[in-house]
């Protein structure tokens, strides 16, 4: 299956979108559990920072409270940096699996990295671990 689009997610479900926790929400409360020592915290922290520098943010109106983010397959350099989130949380116990879906049905924001949509049942997910 070639996949269009690409989700890191934990074995944690979200409370507003009722879908599992994306690796971003885990990588900050690890941040502020108190469980990594000085050098885990700023290469974590040195990830977080890339992604608030270089991944876009969607504009004030649009409203993300059930919207799931994916990467789209073709960004390369995003999809590397949140491989080295992935390897920090698996270290820290996390299991993190790989979704690829190939056609999202509800797509309500794209960038030229991302894109945010509205679960649905005609959404075409694989799940790798």
């Amino acid at each position: 299956m070639a996949a269009a689009f690409i989700r890191f997610v934990t074995t944690r479900v979200h409370k507003d979108s009722h879908r599992q926790e994306g690796v971003f929400a885990a990588a900050y409360a690890l941040l502020g559990s108190g469980s990594l020592d000085q050098e885990e915290w700023s290469q974590i922290r040195e990830i977080l920072i890339w992604f608030n520098k270089n991944l876009p943010t969607p504009p004030e109106r649009f409203s993300a409270d059930r919207a799931i983010f994916w990467f789209k397959a073709g960004s390369k350099e995003s999809i590397s940096h949140v491989w080295e989130l992935v390897h920090a949380l698996r270290l820290h116990g996390h299991l993190v699996e790989v979704h690829k879906c190939r056609r999202l049905a509800n797509i309500a924001y794209e960038d030229e990295h991302q894109v945010a949509a509205y679960p649905s049942k005609l959404d075409s997910k694989v799940t790798i671990q």
